[in-house]
């Protein structure tokens, strides 16, 4: 099923992403610091935002389990597995950034959206090579390339969120 090569490869590239992602909230923080500074507002928030992401990622896992128990899905485990921790990530994200508590008190807004703005160009680029090279659904399943275009596509619906959330401010004070 898995050869010895390609989980090596997958343990690298969690790996290399888990110092980028400590690099980048580095980068995006103004005082350098590694952890976010957030008020007692955007904490409470925050806390409301991970029980949300926990109950959508529990229902999405016991969907999966009964689903597989008289269906072969049509993907490969690590997408479907890595498709429940974006919907968690998107459901803790999207209710932050409606409740005012996704950006820190350190944060840089600007450097921040630059960066997640080239994370989902270079996934979707990636995953958009793949589908061009047939290597995003074969035999009838999504293969590990998909994770690019899960993921791209996160970073685009937290922007688009974002963005929306901006407007929606504006009207108000308007």
């Amino acid at each position: 099923m898995y050869n010895e090569a390609r989980m090596f490869g997958v343990a690298t590239g969690i790996a290399v992403g888990l110092v980028l992602a400590l690099i980048i909230i580095r980068t995006i923080n103004r005082d350098k610091k590694l952890m976010t500074e957030y008020d007692e507002m955007q904490k409470l928030a925050r806390g409301q935002a991970y029980k949300y992401a926990f109950y959508a990622v529990m229902i999405y896992e016991a969907l999966v389990c009964w689903l597989s128990m008289g269906v072969e899905l049509p993907a490969e485990q690590s997408v479907i597995h890595f498709f429940g921790i974006f919907i968690g990530i998107t459901v803790q994200a999207c209710y932050c950034i409606w409740k005012d508590a996704y950006v820190g008190l350190n944060t840089n807004l600007k450097r921040y959206i630059i960066l997640m703005t080239i994370a989902s160009v270079l996934n979707l680029f990636t995953a958009f090579m793949a589908w061009r090279n047939g290597e995003l659904f074969v035999d009838g399943k999504f293969q590990l390339q998909t994770i690019n275009l899960l993921c791209g596509l996160m970073f685009a619906a937290i922007g688009a969120v974002g963005l929306v959330k901006k407007l929606a401010d504006r009207e108000e004070d308007a």
